[in-house]
This record gives C-alpha cells, sequence and structure tokens, in this order.
C-alpha cells in the first residue's frame, strides 16, 4: 500500500506557471465609458439618489482622459485662413 501512494505522489505533475497577459487600457477604452456613462444617464439607466455618484465618477473620467490627451488647438485646414492671416492676404491682394 505504501508502494501505491509513493506511486500516485510521484505521477503527480505540477502546473507550470503560465504569464498573465498584460492588461492595457486604452485612451479610446477610457473615451468608450465615458461615452457609455453619459448614454446611460440621458436613457435614465440611473436612480436619482445613484446620480451624484454617478457624476463624480463621471467627471473623474474625464479629468483622466484630458490629463492624458489635452485639447489641441484646432489647426486651420488647407486653404482656410485664420483671422491673424487673413488681413495680411486682403493687403496683399490690393
Amino acid at each position: 500500500m505504501t508502494e501505491e501512494q509513493t506511486t500516485q505522489e510521484d505521477a503527480t505533475v505540477e502546473p507550470v506557471p503560465q504569464e498573465a497577459p498584460a492588461i492595457t487600457l486604452t485612451l479610446q477604452d477610457l473615451t468608450l465609458t465615458a461615452n457609455i456613462i453619459d448614454l446611460a444617464v440621458q436613457r435614465g439607466a440611473f436612480k436619482g439618489a445613484e446620480a451624484q455618484t454617478v457624476g463624480q465618477a463621471f467627471n473623474k473620467l474625464v479629468s483622466v482622459i484630458q490629463a492624458i490627451n489635452p485639447p489641441k488647438a484646432e489647426e486651420p485646414a488647407e486653404g482656410e485662413t485664420t483671422t491673424e492671416e487673413a488681413p495680411q492676404e486682403a493687403a496683399s491682394e490690393e
């Protein structure tokens, strides 16, 4: 009987530890989450008592998104002029 126990113990194979896949959270994921919260609020998915908690979480999420990707100053498209360039062009055309 001791031989059977020894054989069973020897036959036990330890699982090889596998590396956990890297968890990533992109800017697009955060933006999508903010949009989902906004849509859920618009559709009345939350009770009035939950509104403050949801709003705080939404504001925090938006702050993180803005910190990661600050809004860029809008650049004029090709062919468009800015207000600073317009007076100079008008003077050169005359």
